[in-house]
């Protein structure tokens, strides 16, 4: 459940957020998921045991009767599941009083992704194995489903529309298509097992709201918005959740996890993803479903644990120089609460909040870490006093963020030294593509990944502005890069300081400026602008990139 960091597009717009959280009378739910999330008969033997926690729920994994520990780990499969049995898991449920623990979802990932949208036969397997998930939760008296759409096997694809197997043939805008009717396909499957199911995605649209630098450029608001999707990790998203939208009926609920909040930095950007999240997300779903989605999209916030603890989650470490862990924890907390719509979920790697799962893990015991109050002294009594605070917290406006000025650069005032790269990339069928650099024009053919390297030298604390201008003939998606290396020539280790930028609205064909702001971090010297194109098919796909410009602007 990692992600790297975002380059922001940012408005300039001031907007009212009044938190969600505090106009309910009802307290939060606050469930734990991760991995040592429990099973299914482990929730059922422990309720009892945790009725005096603060938690509200659990996300469930479900070991079958027989045969493969997890299969919905791998729902997004052509496996033939008609074999399977989940009585045992599933009769604990039934039989449990849970208690307070009402808010429980099993677990369904979109792994391993090797199905092409457009084969029938396959997505006839998934959308069964959606419905069996459904049939399981209800059966088992849950509160619903959790989907992860993240890729965590191979081919990494599933939501990407230049890994797809036929895409090669096959334009994007049959593939958006396809992916809105197997959402129509999955979603009524969903609810014909569990009408007023409650759906939790780890995320939705708060993927796409804004340009990432690995992710790929946000289409909200652009005329291009096909180009942007087409070449974004999670382009297919919109129009899969599209098709829930399409049959969704108004007894289910949708939670858009928003889980890059992961690491927010202030009570601002909890609300500032939330407004986006309803007022961009929206845009992001056809005309026609716009209003379910204002009415029954709402927003849940994470805490991820590991990157709490000062070492734990390594470079993903939340503001690893601040030496007061709990307040972070109390902080980011509090903002999840009130800034969301009453559900938070804490995602935990290396600890655990249930009790030993001792016979009822899938892994018989593998992997139990120590409880998160020994990780983390006092989590739980903060964790407590931030949820009987709900409600007593002031209301805050949302502060505007400052749009990036990328005014006055002038043609080349720093030297700069060129070179060139060519990687590889997943699409077999693609040639090795060719980089060339003339009169400082880069021209990229056929290439899977490649970019022309532009070396300057710098010093520590200056800032520079750098633009260039591209345009593209057939497939691909272009940006500008910027990025470090230390004085032995390695790259930087932390990409926090590291920018991507995409090329402006308009037409791919035409002419297009990409602008990026950037600062030099600390004991750097050596600075690298990366003009590059990624997801090629064939020579007939050419990039061309001109006119760098770097400016130097403050040190």
């Amino acid at each position: 459940m990692l992600s790297h960091l975002p380059w922001f597009r940012v408005g300039s717009c001031l907007w009212v957020c009044l938190s969600a959280a505090n106009l309910f009378a009802d307290p939060p739910r606050i469930i734990t998921c991760g991995w040592n999330a429990p099973t299914t008969t482990q929730f059922a033997r422990d309720a009892a045991q945790m009725q005096s926690s603060v938690f509200s729920g659990a996300v469930l994994d479900i070991r079958p009767d027989a045969e493969m520990p997890h299969p919905f780990w791998s729902a997004h499969s052509r496996d033939d599941w008609s074999s399977l049995t989940f009585d045992a898991g599933v009769d604990p449920l039934q039989n449990a009083d849970v208690g307070k623990l009402t808010s429980a979802y099993l677990l369904v990932k979109a792994n391993p992704g090797d199905v092409d949208w457009l084969d029938d036969e396959g997505w006839a397997a998934i959308v069964d194995h959606w419905r069996l998930a459904a049939r399981i939760a209800k059966r088992g008296k849950l509160k619903g489903v959790l989907f992860d759409p993240e890729p965590y096997s191979e081919p990494f694809r599933q939501f990407q529309y230049s890994r797809q197997e036929a895409a090669i043939d096959h334009p994007f805008e049959q593939y958006r298509a396809t992916a809105r009717k197997r959402g129509r396909e999955v979603m009524t499957a969903v609810i014909a097992e569990f009408p007023d199911v409650e759906l939790v995605s780890y995320f939705l649209m708060s993927y796409l709201i804004r340009d990432h630098r690995y992710r790929g450029p946000s289409p909200v608001g652009r005329s291009d918005e096909s180009w942007c999707l087409a070449g974004h990790s999670y382009g297919l998203l919109p129009a899969f959740l599209d098709g829930w939208l399409d049959v969704l009926p108004p007894s289910v609920t949708l939670y858009d996890g928003c889980e890059y909040a992961y690491w927010h930095k202030s009570a601002n950007d909890f609300a500032q993803e939330a407004d986006d999240v309803r007022r961009r997300g929206v845009q992001l779903v056809s005309p026609e479903n716009r209003d379910k989605y204002a009415k029954q999209l709402k927003v849940a916030f994470p805490i991820y644990m590991d990157a709490i603890h000062p070492e734990l989650a390594g470079r993903y470490t939340l503001e690893p120089e601040n030496p007061d862990r709990l307040a972070l924890f109390r902080r980011n907390l509090a903002a999840a609460i009130d800034y969301g719509d009453g559900l938070v979920w804490i995602y935990g790697e290396h600890g655990r909040w249930w009790p030993e799962p001792a016979e009822t893990a899938l892994w018989h015991n593998k992997d139990v870490y120590p409880e998160w109050p020994t990780l983390i002294p006092g989590c739980d009594v903060v964790l407590k006093e931030v949820i009987e605070a709900t409600g007593t917290r002031p209301v805050a406006k949302l502060q505007p963020l400052a749009s990036p000025d990328y005014r006055g650069a002038t043609r080349n005032e720093v030297a700069v030294q060129w070179s060139t790269w060519l990687g590889s990339g997943p699409m077999a069928d693609t040639p090795s593509g060719d980089v060339d650099i003339r009169e400082d024009v880069v021209v990229i053919r056929g290439a899977a990944e490649a970019a022309g390297l532009a070396t300057v030298t710098v010093e520590p604390g200056e800032q520079f502005r750098v633009s260039v201008r591209v345009q593209q003939t057939g497939r691909a998606l272009t940006s500008l890069a910027v990025q470090f290396k230390t004085a032995d020539g390695k790259w930087l280790e932390s990409t926090s300081h590291n920018v991507v930028a995409f090329p402006e609205d308009g037409v791919p064909e035409s002419w297009r400026a990409i602008h990026a702001k950037v600062t030099v971090p600390q004991d750097i010297h050596t600075m690298v602008v990366i003009c590059s194109a990624v997801q090629q098919w064939d020579l007939n796909d050419v990039v061309q990139f001109k006119d760098l410009q770097i400016e130097r602007t403050a040190k």
